[in-house]
């Protein structure tokens, strides 16, 4: 007995330590650059030289994310000691509502990753077919379905929930207010069918799915880079296939890091399916304490996104500098194989003296070709007279004198590259 007691109060001590130390320590630091972190991606994401299916999804991700911290941050307060007074009663009435909005919003962001994923397979492994699929309007009507099946798919989460008033039983003047579950959540046919439904769909499919399309993509990109090693003097077309590459890893370290996170969650709620442990006991505890670690990685998960933006993405960083801090920008300066890319990049006055420069030098070579027609010419006229006539000096006949001496030519370009004689 004494045993039991001392591990009953262990597991206590854990799972008090677990809400303090996540819930009213971590949770609002995390959070709090999470928020930050998620609005740049959405300004960073939405310029206009970012536009593209897969930003899109990042785009929504982004949204599902910022809105996630914000409504697991409200639902962090019911670890305040202050929060059961008679002024925060209407937090109790919100409760229910809080939970679903967690919920959805982490749904939706499980089925935009596996969105995107898909996405990025058929790009990847079908490149004819992706042009067809892969298209900023599909990618929106895909993220309003996901938006619309998640949050109403988890519209009953707020009737399991209700707010009740007891009595402080060291002082009975004093009204606390917390949450109970209602008969609905009582229910045993609406838990099994409600429950297996949301495990089946936002846990087990989900999973199975970014598994299978993520090894895919792993694949795609390992044989790519073998093939960049034996086309070495493809340079152009490898510099492209190396930019798809780094969208492709950028992707699956979002969908691995989303993995790690979520797993430990998933295990718990399906074990939690199976088996309910007594109320107060060690396990029910230890299982506590554990919940609150696992729900903070999910957390850490929705937050740190802009990093792996920032760690492997150059253009999100070019254009975070630009959008932000323009005076600290530096542009890469011009490679002989990124000359186009890069006058694409600098802005328009810098792509016109470049279409203007390569005109010029067109107009030369031009002007180059123009002459040695010329030249031929000449020398088919004086080989005709000198079969009609006798020649008096022979070295006229001579091909080199004659492109050594030929006859003065007025060649100029104007300002579009037109040749005027």
């Amino acid at each position: 007995m004494a045993d039991n007691h001392t591990g009953e109060e262990l597991s206590a001590q854990f799972r008090d330590a677990s809400r303090f130390w996540i819930q009213r320590v971590f949770v609002p630091l995390v959070v709090g650059v999470g928020l930050l972190g998620n609005v740049v991606t959405i300004v960073v994401l939405t310029r206009r030289r970012m536009r593209s299916s897969t930003n899109v999804y990042l785009t929504a991700l982004a949204v599902s994310d910022l809105l996630y911290l914000m409504f697991v941050f409200t639902l962090s307060f019911m670890h305040y000691p202050s929060i059961h007074g008679p002024s925060y009663q209407w937090y109790w009435h919100y409760y229910g509502f809080g939970i679903w909005f967690t919920d959805a919003t982490t749904y939706t962001s499980i089925w935009l990753t596996v969105s995107f994923t898909v996405e990025r397979y058929i790009a990847v492994c079908h490149p004819m077919r992706g042009r067809l699929i892969c298209t900023e309007s599909r990618a929106r009507k895909v993220i309003v379905l996901v938006y619309f099946f998640c949050f109403v798919t988890t519209v009953t989460t707020p009737l399991e929930y209700e707010a009740i008033v007891t009595q402080d039983p060291k002082d009975n003047s004093t009204q606390i207010f917390s949450s109970n579950f209602t008969k609905i959540y009582h229910n045993k046919t609406y838990r099994t069918v409600f429950y297996w439904f949301t495990t089946v769909t936002f846990i087990f499919v989900p999973l199975i799915l970014l598994g299978i399309f993520n090894s895919f993509l792993i694949h795609a990109v390992h044989k790519s880079q073998q093939q960049r090693c034996r086309m070495t003097q493809v340079e152009q077309s490898d510099s492209i296939q190396t930019q798809e590459n780094k969208i492709t890893i950028t992707l699956i370290a979002v969908v691995i890091l989303f993995m790690v996170c979520q797993i430990p969650t998933a295990i718990t709620l399906i074990y939690n399916l199976f088996h309910q442990p007594p109320m107060n006991s060690v396990e029910e505890n230890i299982g506590l304490g554990l919940g609150n670690i696992f729900n903070f990685l999910v957390t850490v998960n929705a937050s740190c996104n802009f990093m792996l933006y920032c760690a492997l993405s150059d253009k999100y960083r070019r254009t975070f500098l630009l959008t932000f801090l323009p005076s600290c920008y530096h542009p890469p300066s011009p490679s002989r194989h990124s000359t186009v890319f890069s006058s694409l990049y600098d802005g328009r006055s810098t792509l016109r003296q470049s279409v203007h420069t390569s005109s010029i030098r067109g107009c030369s070579t031009n002007g180059d070709n123009v002459k040695a027609f010329k030249r031929a010419s000449n020398y088919n006229a004086r080989i005709q007279n000198n079969e009609a006539q006798p020649s008096l000096h022979p070295a006229e006949n001579n091909v080199p004198s004659l492109l050594l001496k030929p006859p003065p030519r007025t060649l100029n370009c104007d300002s579009t590259g037109d040749l005027n004689f």
